[in-house]
């Protein structure tokens, strides 16, 4: 009976490790790490806990919000435009591991690095990963799950495997509402 007291209870302490206190402490580990951002717009919101590698790398414009779980490596440099939207859970790199060692595998203690630069008024999906030296343009929308490879153009909705382009945003409004700031997060401040 004891045995199986202990571990339910222990099942419990790390649900609720997993579920709350993490989240906190990444929290309190972004919000440590915002003076050391190249550069920090006004109203950004990370909306939960996640890992930023290198924030003296990393630029983010104004009115932007980082869901939960967000992963940032910006050994190499990313930015982040005005009014972005990233959904939770998503994987921004922008270095990877130097494979082409000749001295150790699977790959050295070096990155190759390549900036990565996520557009204005972006809305990122849930689960996306933006691979090193992807730009994404103004008003362009990644769907779910797509990992982006290659650059995606202004306006441009993406999807999947292989970065299908679904449609296009109707950019002569796009730009009338960029112009003015119209941003979701603009309006509200609070979400």
């Amino acid at each position: 009976m004891k045995k199986r007291v202990l571990k339910y209870l222990s099942k419990k302490i790390a649900a609720f490790y997993w579920g709350y206190l993490k989240k906190e402490i990444d929290n309190f580990i972004i919000n440590a790490q915002k003076s050391d951002f190249k550069f920090l717009g006004e109203n950004v919101i990370f909306k939960g806990g996640g890992t930023i590698y290198h924030p003296e790398y990393l630029s983010i414009g104004k009115h932007v919000r980082i869901g939960d779980n967000c992963f940032i490596m910006a050994i190499g440099g990313i930015d982040i435009g005005d009014g972005s939207i990233i959904s939770r859970n998503v994987c921004i790199h922008s270095g990877n591991h130097n494979y082409k060692s000749n001295h150790l595998v699977p790959y050295d203690d070096t990155y190759n690095k390549k900036k990565t630069i996520i557009g204005k008024a972006v809305w990122v999906g849930q689960n996306v990963n933006i691979l090193p030296g992807v730009k994404i343009g103004d008003g362009a929308i990644i769907g779910m799950g797509t990992t982006v490879s290659k650059n995606v153009n202004a306006g441009e909705i993406v999807v999947g495997k292989g970065q299908r382009v679904l449609s296009n945003r109707e950019i002569t409004s796009f730009n009338n509402l960029f112009k003015n700031e119209a941003y979701f997060s603009r309006k509200h401040p609070e979400l």
